[in-house]
């Protein structure tokens, strides 16, 4: 066997055991639509911080019982995925949450948020919405509803948030395409 040949061994070998671990990997259905979503919405995100946002907002969801799906779509509706986003009407960060009317309640539960600036904090202004929204659900009899409350009576924003929570939970039921990887490695299973 030449040199080249052993190399060209060594790199298959290196190429199949990375594909494997790849492969090992489970990657949240939930996880990995939203990540696309926030990429597809705002492709200036890089993935790093992309991947941060969308581990955010699943743990969000969890603390909150809200369906991160809902907590993503407001984020992209709201604020483009822009952790720096202000309206004109003073709302804060990815999921534009409102200082004036909160900043009483944002200081008590984050004690190192003392100005509006502090709330671009990425874990701080979503764990603050999806409470908010949390309360919104609770009073309201469906998810139109808590949106509505959320955004203020915003039909529009509240239609489309619901639009793209449909769309992400069709990517769930879609059967899932083979990757590359796949079909190298499993050629005679199909």
């Amino acid at each position: 066997m030449t040199r080249k040949h052993r190399i060209l061994y060594a790199l298959v070998i290196v190429l199949v055991l990375a594909c494997n671990a790849y492969a090992a990997q489970k990657v949240d259905p939930k996880a990995r639509n939203i990540y696309q979503l926030f990429t597809k919405a705002n492709p200036k995100l890089d993935s790093g911080t992309a991947k941060k946002y969308v581990d955010i907002v699943i743990a969000a969801g969890k603390k909150y019982k809200q369906d991160p799906y809902v907590i993503a779509a407001i984020i992209v509706h709201e604020s483009t995925v822009n952790a720096k986003a202000v309206s004109k009407g003073g709302d804060y960060g990815l999921m534009q949450v409102r200082w004036r009317v909160h900043e009483k309640a944002i200081k008590a539960e984050y004690p190192k948020v003392r100005k509006a600036s502090d709330f671009f904090d990425a874990r701080t202004n979503i764990f603050f919405g999806t409470r908010i929204l949390s309360e919104c659900a609770a009073k309201s009899k469906d998810l139109r509803g808590a949106l509505l409350r959320y955004s203020g009576g915003g039909t529009k924003v509240t239609a489309k948030v619901m639009n793209t929570v449909k769309e992400l939970q069709a990517m769930d039921s879609k059967p899932k395409k083979r990757s590359f990887l796949d079909r190298l490695f499993n050629r005679n299973k199909s």
